[in-house]
């Protein structure tokens, strides 16, 4: 048979390009060489979330749970959403073919020796962990998230190695079932791409919480000693630990393409170069999501995935990436979307700035939920650039600030908007409206 479109990599980004291009017509193979869903769904987005959830559960007892008894939920619910994911592609008519698709031509491809005859080649193989100089991982006491995601037992003194997103979801998840954590970050804050104003709240509630953060630091050395982690960093300071998990990034992975016969041009971070359209250099060859290193992102790879085979095989149009919702699942949720403060006041931008804290939230006091605080940047007419949030249900009230920025609303738009009392997302439109000084529950100075 021939294919339309043959996709390698099944994650978030390839498997939702494959139901999409199926429906629109087209005769469609996936080809993964690992499970169904890829990364987020197996190893990350998916199980952290699931841990997360029992871990924000216990918390507030706190008392010890044995982690065991999350872990089991949450490989429950992995099986249940990749099954589901099988169905949806069955059902849609795509043809799974297991294996390691390889490049045997700039624009021809195999499995197993197996020529995969197809018009358009779309390459989703997603990223792999990157790991500094100083730290090899052995799988068991120096490890990534994916083995951390198997522990059955809390490390009662952890070093996570990287305080970005993942570093600190999971510093929230391990502290809730008892873990002592240390955080090391090699810049001068935690969560360094997020508003600095909210990267400062989750410092200062982690300090309180008793995690350490240790800011400007690296990892200079790690080696196993009698069953512990014997850590030199590069301020001199020195340290056992029962584990150490490392979470300082990921890279595009091409690894496994033999993509070096191919021709297809790379940037400079080793990810797929590709126009608006996903198109490489190679005529009917694409790529989406982590491989081409934008903006790494479940949803941003199936939102790439569905406009890249739109564009292929019927209408679409670009990714709009100045609207794209980053949730982040520590204890408390952050999630942003749109310009910071820093990046609205390095371009010399004027903007406004409203701000509407979780104590003066009605549902936030009903929840016992007050540590939280929503920012949204103006321009100077009230157009939405960014908005910013903390605390209880932030990765949800992101969607409405998300649709505002996307749709180019201004702040009275949002606060015309009648919003359910009491609710959360009443606070948005309370920082929307105080960006103006028009906020209805807060004092004005």
């Amino acid at each position: 048979m021939t294919f339309d479109l043959a996709i390698i990599g099944a994650g978030p980004g390839g498997y939702v390009a494959a139901i999409r291009a199926a429906r629109l017509g087209a005769k469609v193979t996936l080809i993964e060489k690992d499970e169904i869903g890829g990364t987020c769904l197996n190893w990350g987005c998916i199980p952290t979330k699931a841990l997360a959830a029992s871990a924000h559960a216990i918390s507030p007892l706190r008392e010890g749970k044995e982690l065991s008894d999350a872990r089991s939920r949450k490989d429950k619910i992995v099986a249940e959403l990749r099954n589901g994911v099988l169905q949806l592609l069955k059902s849609a008519g795509v043809e799974i073919v297991k294996g390691t698709a390889v490049f045997a031509a700039p624009d021809k491809i195999e499995v197993a020796g197996r020529p995969i005859d197809a018009k358009n080649i779309l390459i989703a193989t997603g990223s792999k962990w990157w790991v500094p100089a100083g730290i090899t991982l052995d799988g068991k006491f120096i490890v990534s998230s994916n083995e951390a995601l198997s522990w059955d037992e809390t490390p009662k003194d952890l070093l996570i190695v990287g305080g970005g997103v993942i570093g600190c979801e999971f510093a929230s998840i391990f502290h809730a079932f008892g873990s002592k954590i240390t955080v090391i970050e090699a810049t001068s804050s935690i969560l360094p791409p997020v508003e600095r104003a909210i990267s400062r709240l989750l410092a200062r509630s982690f300090k309180e919480r008793g995690i350490g953060i240790l800011t400007e630091t690296t990892v200079a050395s790690a080696s196993v000693k009698g069953g512990a982690v014997s850590v030199m960093t590069s301020t001199g300071l020195e340290r056992t630990f029962d584990r150490v998990l490392v979470c300082v990034g990921r890279r595009p992975d091409v690894s496994t393409l033999g993509i070096e016969k191919t021709g297809i041009e790379l940037t400079d971070r080793g990810g797929i170069k590709v126009n608006e359209r996903f198109e490489t250099n190679i005529k009917g060859v694409f790529a989406i999501g982590d491989v081409i290193g934008k903006m790494m992102l479940a949803h941003v790879a199936s939102a790439e995935g569905i406009s890249c085979v739109e564009q292929m095989f019927g209408k679409g149009e670009p990714v709009n990436y100045d609207a794209v919702p980053s949730p982040i699942f520590t204890t408390p949720e952050i999630a942003a979307v749109g310009k910071t403060a820093e990046e609205l006041t390095a371009k010399g931008a004027g903007f406004k700035t409203g701000r509407f804290p979780y104590a003066a939230s009605g549902k936030a006091r009903c929840d016992g939920e007050t540590e939280g605080m929503v920012i949204v940047h103006t321009d100077e007419k009230g157009l939405i650039l960014g908005a910013h949030l903390y605390g209880k249900d932030a990765t949800v009230m992101i969607a409405e600030a998300t649709l505002a920025v996307k749709h180019r609303l201004t702040a009275h738009d949002v606060g015309a908007t009648i919003h359910a009392h009491p609710t959360m997302p009443e606070a948005f439109a309370e920082a929307a409206l105080d960006a103006m000084g028009e906020a209805i529950h807060k004092i004005r100075p």
